[in-house]
C-alpha cells in the first residue's frame, strides 16, 4: 500500500516561513564550516618506550631465516620473512635499508602476523637495472614481490617514502592490498607540505649532515639524548644482514621520484575512490613531513582512521615500538576482508 501524504492547504505564514528558512540557511553554514575545520580527535599519548637493546623479543635475535633473494625481470629484490599469521609486507622510506625498521617494533608484529621487509631496488641485494625509476616502479616491485610470495589479504605498512609508494600500490593494485597502514607521510599533489629544504639536505647525506644531524630531525628535542644512545642498538641487523650504503644514484632517483609525487594532483583524486580500510598515523612533532600532511591524506581516503602520536617524532617506531605495533594488529584484527576495489 502506497502512503497517504495529507496537503495543508492553507496560506501559509510569510514569517513563518522566513525565519524557517533563516535556520536552514545558518544549519547549513554550520555544516559546512565544520567540514572544513580540523575536527579529529585528540592525540594519543604513549608512554615513551625506547628499550635500548633491552633483553625483549627482536625480530633480529633467534632463529631469524637469512635474507633471500628474489629475481626479477626488472632486476633483484632482497628481503627477510619471519613470524606466523596475516602477511605484513613493510616498505621503508627515502634513502632507508630494511635495518633502519626498529627491531622491537618488528618483533612485536612477528607475534601474530608474518612480516616480509625488504629493501627499495637499488639498495642491497635488491639490484635495480636501470637507474631512473618511478614511484610507480616501486609500486610495482611492492606487487611482484606480494604475487612471488603468494600473499593473500596483505597488510601493507609504508613509513616516509614508503607510504607514497604503498599509495601508489593501493592504487594500481588494489586486490592485492587488504588494507593500508600509512605512517608520517604525505599525500601526492599540490596539498602536500614538502620537507624543509634544510631538512632535506640533512637526510640527503649532504655535507655536515652527521648522525647528530639526522637525529636532530628525526626525534623530538626532549628525547634526542636517549635516541642517540638506543637508535643504533634497537635497528634491524641480524647477523646475516650487513646495512649497505646508499649511493647517490639512489639518492637522486627518489629524489626525483618524490618531487613528482607533489605534483601528482590526478593521484590525489583517485585516493578518494579507494575503498581499502587505512590506518594513518603521525606523531605531532614530525619536522620531516608535517602532521598536516597526514590529516590531508586521511580526508582524502574514505576509509582512513587517523592516529596522531603526541610527542613524537618522524622515526616514532623508536619512541612507542610496542604500542604502534599494538595499535597496528588491533587495527588489522578489527578489520575483516572483503571485496575491494578502485572504481574506474
Amino acid at each position: 500500500m502506497k502512503p497517504t501524504y495529507t496537503v495543508n492547504a492553507a496560506r501559509p505564514n510569510k514569517k513563518r516561513v522566513s525565519r524557517r528558512s533563516l535556520a536552514t540557511a545558518l544549519v547549513c553554514a554550520l555544516l559546512v564550516m565544520q567540514g572544513m575545520a580540523d575536527v579529529h580527535a585528540a592525540p594519543v599519548a604513549y608512554r615513551e618506550d625506547m628499550l635500548c637493546d633491552a633483553d625483549l623479543p627482536r625480530a633480529d635475535r633467534g632463529k631469524v631465516p637469512d635474507e633471500q633473494v628474489l629475481q626479477t625481470p626488472r632486476g633483484s629484490i632482497g628481503y627477510f620473512r619471519f613470524g606466523h599469521g596475516s602477511p605484513v609486507l613493510m616498505i621503508t622510506g627515502y634513502r632507508a635499508t630494511m635495518a633502519n625498521w626498529n627491531a622491537y617494533f618488528l618483533g612485536e608484529l612477528a607475534k601474530h602476523h608474518e612480516v616480509i621487509i625488504f629493501d627499495n631496488r637499488g639498495i642491497g641485494k635488491s639490484k635495480a637495472l636501470d637507474n631512473a625509476y618511478s614511484i610507480k616502479d616501486l609500486a610495482g616491485d611492492s606487487a611482484t614481490l606480494i604475487r612471488a610470495l603468494k600473499l593473500k589479504d596483505t597488510t601493507v605498512v609504508g613509513w616516509s617514502m614508503g607510504g607514497m609508494i604503498a599509495q601508489q600500490l593501493a592504487l594500481d593494485e588494489p586486490s592485492l592490498v587488504g588494507r593500508l597502514v600509512l605512517m608520517s607521510t604525505m599525500p601526492p599533489g599540490p596539498r602536500a607540505i614538502m620537507i624543509p629544504s634544510d631538512v632535506e639536505h640533512i637526510l640527503s647525506g649532504g655535507p655536515g649532515s652527521g648522525f647528530q644531524s639526522v637525529m636532530n630531525v628525526l626525534f623530538p628535542a626532549n628525547v634526542q639524548q636517549k635516541a642517540n644512545a638506543c637508535f643504533r642498538q634497537d635497528m634491524f641487523i641480524p647477523t646475516s644482514y650487513s646495512a649497505p650504503s646508499i649511493p647517490s644514484v639512489v639518492t637522486g632517483a627518489q629524489q626525483t621520484l618524490m618531487q613528482r609525487w607533489y605534483q601528482d594532483g590526478p593521484a590525489y583524486d583517485r585516493l578518494g575512490r579507494l575503498t581499502v580500510p587505512t590506518l594513518a598515523l603521525v606523531g605531532t612533532d614530525d619536522e620531516v613531513l608535517q602532521p598536516r600532511n597526514t590529516v590531508v591524506l586521511s580526508r582524502a581516503l574514505p576509509h582512513a582512521t587517523l592516529v596522531e602520536v603526541k610527542d613524537a617524532g618522524h622515526a616514532m617506531m623508536y619512541q612507542f615500538p610496542r604500542q604502534l605495533a599494538h595499535r597496528i594488529d588491533a587495527f588489522i584484527q578489527d578489520t575483516h576482508p572483503v571485496t575491494r576495489n578502485v572504481q574506474p
